[in-house]
């Protein structure tokens, strides 16, 4: 039986400036459409031959969240809505084609509604989670990132109306993603293991004060009680452990110590299988 791959939309975001796709290694056909998306608002992709894209957006953006909310503006207006994945990535991410194609074929044969490619061990990261384990092909996460993650496209419209609270996108991907996928109950989320990218710049939301006033920590308390809200509204879709795991976690200020203490019995298991795996070499 062979999978098929539904169509998905990939969005890689340019400064305007550098060449596009500059850390996108174009070694196969794609097996998906992709949009550039300009964040300078002013650059013309004509200008720039052997780039074949099949949509093109130039909007002068802020940070990520700015451009989430753009994107679901645009997709709204122009009803692109037969896709069945949308995935958004940062322009200092280095994945190539036939991974893309890859990732989203991993996707498809494993069902996933939100997910993106592990971090290579060199990658900038904020978060240890998501660097590549060897071995796993998909990983259950509670959460991906927002620096490129993949979304079924329902998921992304029904939290369009939302994004624009964010202009940093800090709170998207930890508090209001989760929360839409109770309600439309695709709760599926994986990172992608099968499959590697490298961020490759530094993370730079840290201590800036965007347009709306606001900091990126401020931004990530907003959205949490935006989703703390949809839950009151709805709560036959939402559980005490929905809240524990998503609702109740900070990450304002690194891992609180109670949820250090609750990875002890996995880290012990994970030392065993290290040993026993080692014991066989």
């Amino acid at each position: 039986m062979s999978i098929e791959i539904k169509n998905t939309l990939v969005v890689i975001t340019w400064d305007g400036v550098s060449m596009p796709l500059n850390h996108i290694l174009i070694d196969t056909d794609k097996k998906f459409d992709l949009l550039i998306y300009d964040y300078s608002g002013k650059a013309d992709i004509n200008n720039f031959e052997n780039i074949h894209s099949n949509y093109f957006l130039s909007v002068k953006s802020e940070c990520k969240g700015d451009i989430l909310h753009n994107l679901y503006k645009y997709i709204t207006e122009n009803s692109l809505f037969s896709y069945q994945y949308i995935g958004v990535f940062d322009d200092d991410i280095f994945i190539s084609y036939s991974d893309l194609n890859k990732l989203i074929f991993i996707a498809t044969l494993e069902n996933l509604d939100v997910f993106q490619a592990s971090l290579s061990h060199d990658s900038y990261y904020n978060h240890r989670q998501f660097i590549h384990n060897p071995g796993h092909l998909i990983q259950e996460t509670l959460w991906v990132e927002i620096m490129a993650p993949f979304y079924r496209m329902e998921i992304f419209l029904k939290a369009g109306p939302y994004l624009y609270h964010s202009i940093s996108g800090t709170g998207v991907d930890v508090y209001l993603i989760p929360t839409i996928q109770r309600l439309l109950i695709l709760n599926k989320t994986s990172i992608v293991h099968g499959v590697q990218m490298k961020h490759c710049r530094p993370i730079r939301t840290d201590n800036r004060i965007f347009s709306n006033g606001k900091t990126n920590l401020e931004e990530i308390v907003i959205m949490n009680e935006i989703s703390s809200e949809i839950v009151k509204e709805n709560p036959a879709f939402f559980t005490n452990m929905f809240q524990e795991q998503i609702l109740d976690r900070t990450y304002t200020y690194g891992i609180p110590l109670k949820y250090k203490i609750k990875r002890i019995p996995n880290m012990l298991k994970n030392l065993y299988k290290l040993l026993v795996d080692s014991s066989y070499r």
